[in-house]
């Protein structure tokens, strides 16, 4: 889940001299050129989709994230919900509440499996949960939405695509920056040679709030009456019921990876998809700490992992301690381009010397340099021009969530490819399992392909 930051247009509108704060060549991004968008579709076409062609899906988990995608996918258009699972009585009735009509609910994932009106499946569990539900999903005939990250252990990934192989069953993981036009335009910049040849990339991201550290507010009716505790630990340790663990799983390793699993996986889906990575990293070595959140989690709030890859390396650093505002910027020979969820910039650099380079020489020979040098490159009066900016931003009312889940029902009505399959969701979590590695091991963690696995 990414949390809202002030938007670009609240910016523009609270601040005076707006017209001066737009960069040079800034440009809106047109939905429309990267494919068809439910941004596009629901602000254009409003008419209702034929029932012949409605896709009716069943959300197996009604969250803080799986609330969130109930609620945006039955308001796009041909897309239906029918039937909601959770282990929570709370989010049973929470899912009535969305739907705000009769739907089927139920505290068993498979009888959902077993419904004929059910078409497609949306999960968004816990970790450790993904690789059983979506391989269940599969057998069964489903196409799956799962949330990211993918895996909760390197094995399971390849369970999962070998599973939607078998059963022909389309698979999209959700990290939603694999639709977002912002990072479509990115791409299309990073392989036009915008910036040159890419060395660095470096992604931040901070929080500075208890809800943002995963300290959510525990419900005041949770407790073994209200949740099958039993059944969601599924695989996870035994243990008494702890309403702080089904709450906060995302601080603890029994049920997730932490940052890496959480925050890291969007940035890596983006660096990925802009760059075309087609493969995990080649090493990863992190570093790190807990700080502030000393609660029983263990998971650390605060690290810092350097990537390989072919062509460059990668710095992510994020913290549960300081908000920072997010961004991802890819560093090249000719500029820098900077990304954000809303808008992606571009500055130009022509990598040149624009003075004489004549360190360490005495002042005659330098001076005899000097001369000859300023005539064949100064420039003549008249002949500059204003250093390139560009900048692209979203449209109003853009929203990459809506995108994605768009993307999916539309691969499930047409039978076309996922944007975000089960082999690039690996991809991108062996990548954040290969952060853990290192912090947990205090070692490089090396990608080993042939093993498929990771070593120090």
């Amino acid at each position: 889940m990414r949390r809202t930051r002030i938007t670009r247009r609240d910016f523009m509108t609270t601040t005076a001299g707006a017209a001066l704060a737009v960069p040079l060549g800034g440009l809106m991004l047109d939905p429309d050129a990267y494919g068809k968008s439910a941004y596009s579709l629901s602000a254009a076409s409003p008419r209702p989709v034929p029932p012949s062609d409605t896709v009716r899906f069943g959300i197996i988990g009604v969250g803080m994230q799986g609330s969130g995608l109930m609620a945006t996918s039955i308001k796009l258009p041909g897309v239906e919900c029918v039937a909601a699972c959770d282990l929570y009585d709370g989010r049973i009735e929470l899912a009535k509440e969305i739907a705000e009509k009769t739907i089927f609910t139920t505290k068993r994932y498979k009888e959902l499996l077993e419904r004929n009106d059910v078409d497609c499946i949306i999960a968004a569990v816990p970790d450790h949960w993904h690789r059983q539900i979506v391989v269940d999903c599969t057998n069964a005939g489903k196409d799956v939405y799962c949330e990211k990250p993918m895996t909760h252990h390197v094995p399971e990934g390849f369970d999962m695509i070998e599973a939607a192989a078998t059963n022909n069953r389309i698979v999209q993981i959700g990290s939603q920056r694999r639709s977002s036009v912002v990072y479509r335009k990115a791409k299309e910049l990073y392989e036009q040679g915008a910036v040159g040849e890419v060395c660095l990339v470096e992604a931040v991201m901070g929080r500075n709030d208890p809800c943002g550290a995963w300290v959510y507010t525990i419900p005041p009716d949770l407790s073994p009456e209200t949740v099958d505790w039993e059944n969601w630990l599924g695989s996870a340790p035994k243990r008494p019921f702890d309403p702080k663990r089904w709450t906060r799983w995302r601080c603890f390793q029994d049920y997730g990876e932490g940052i890496p699993g959480d925050l890291f996986v969007h940035l890596l889906t983006g660096i990925h998809t802009i760059a075309d990575i087609t493969a995990p990293p080649a090493r990863a070595s992190s570093a790190g700490g807990l700080f502030r959140w000393k609660d029983g989690r263990d998971v650390p709030d605060c690290i810092s992992t350097i990537y390989d890859y072919p062509k460059f390396h990668a710095m992510l650093r994020v913290t549960l301690n300081t908000d920072a505002q997010e961004s991802t910027t890819f560093y090249g020979t000719g500029g820098q381009m900077e990304v954000h969820d809303d808008r992606v910039t571009v500055w130009a650099q022509d990598g040149m010397d624009h003075g004489p380079c004549t360190p360490g020489w005495p002042k005659k020979l330098r001076a005899d340099f000097a001369e000859p040098w300023h005539a064949d490159h100064d420039p003549k009066p008249g002949s500059q021009q204003i250093v390139p900016s560009q900048s692209f931003y979203t449209p109003p009312g853009y929203n990459d969530d809506r995108e994605h889940l768009w993307n999916y029902f539309n691969s499930v009505r047409t039978r076309q490819p996922s944007v975000e399959d089960a082999t690039f969701g690996n991809h991108t979590a062996i990548a954040c399992h290969m952060a853990n590695y290192s912090y947990e091991h205090k070692a490089i963690a090396v990608w080993n392909a042939a093993a498929k696995e990771i070593k120090s």
